[in-house]
């Protein structure tokens, strides 16, 4: 039972108690008795209204509470993007950022700082070399103004198998595409089913403190800092697209940036 519904489920039995109490000038307690569907129907329509005023309340504290945006960011270019057999004896989270990559992340910083202003920022990265070190270009944009940063793995890179062999690579990504990008595993690795699996839990977990109801307020932004799949799949679980609109969808560029302003989950 979600917690809403938990709500309204002790609401409806503390309004029953006050009718009684209010029509008899006391509460007793005694066995239960069976109700007419009619005398249900009739309780219902007197709670509706209720049950409606508690709905926008807890509607309009999500509002407040939620983020004005989520962004999501890809790495930078790294060396594993011109170089493929860098794979064959780095691992996959060791893989470093190109000189070019750390001035795509110091641009994509820029960038982000003039979209959220003066406003609160909480960061959750992947911790993948390669996205660790775009997020430290990009923090240079927000010197002197206090950010959250946390780890998230749930954000890392799609696993394709320990160390990868440029040529038996080639070879899978051929058969992905006949067997199709969302549900190909990887020998040692996960498919995309995986990938969507984690992104919901995070998705979830996400939520459920954006509405925890603690003191301290969410962040008015909240940075995804990950990888090109996780983009996609992150979209896919959020937007609802189904299999076939997943894999009309390609990869962003390194450190763009994808978003929508509004507060989230409406």
């Amino acid at each position: 039972m979600s917690r809403h519904r938990h709500i309204h489920t002790c609401v409806l039995r503390l309004l029953l108690v006050c009718v009684a109490a209010s029509s008899s000038g006391s509460v007793r307690v005694s066995a239960p008795r069976a109700v007419s569907p009619l005398e249900a129907t009739s309780r219902e329509r007197g709670i509706s209204p209720l049950l409606g005023w508690l709905d926008r309340r807890l509607a309009r504290w999500r509002r407040r509470n939620r983020p004005k945006r989520i962004i999501l960011v890809r790495h930078g270019e790294s060396i594993g993007n011109v170089n493929s057999s860098a794979y064959s004896s780095t691992p996959d989270s060791q893989i470093s950022l190109t000189e070019r990559g750390f001035e795509q992340g110091t641009a994509c910083g820029r960038e982000i700082r003039r979209l959220v202003g003066n406003g609160s920022v909480r960061f959750y990265y992947s911790p993948y070399l390669r996205v660790r070190q775009t997020l430290l270009a990009i923090l240079q944009a927000f010197e002197g103004q206090p950010v959250e940063i946390a780890s998230e793995p749930r954000l890392r890179e799609q696993d394709f198998g320990n160390f990868q062999d440029p040529l038996s690579m080639s070879r899978l990504r051929e058969d992905r595409m006949k067997f199709g990008r969302f549900f190909f595993r990887f020998p040692n690795g996960e498919a995309g089913t995986d990938v969507f699996d984690r992104v919901s839990d995070f998705i979830s977990t996400l939520f459920a403190h954006f509405d925890s109801g603690e003191r301290r307020r969410t962040a008015d932004n909240c940075v995804l800092m990950t990888h090109g799949l996780l983009m996609r799949i992150f979209s896919m679980c959020y937007f609802h697209w189904t299999v076939s609109e997943f894999e009309q969808v390609w990869n962003p560029s390194n450190c763009e940036i994808c978003g929508e302003t509004g507060r989230y989950g409406e």
